[in-house]
């Protein structure tokens, strides 16, 4: 599924299935699916979620 404007995407890797369901728990994100990475070694899930593209980038050096 593409990620445009009528149905947006946010996906975010994680380590297992159980981390997308916590980030769903802790963000109050809606889990749309979860799709598996063979070619990575540690993040080898990635959730995706229904919504506008997030980021965890840390904005405390921001001006």
């Amino acid at each position: 599924m593409s990620n445009n404007d009528k149905n947006p995407e946010n996906i975010h890797s994680a380590t297992t299935p159980e981390e997308c369901e916590k980030m769903e728990q802790k963000y109050g994100w809606k889990l749309k699916d979860i799709r598996f990475n063979k070619e990575q070694e540690i993040l080898k899930v990635d959730c995706v979620f229904e919504g506008k593209q997030t980021s965890f980038e840390d904005s405390r050096y921001d001006d």
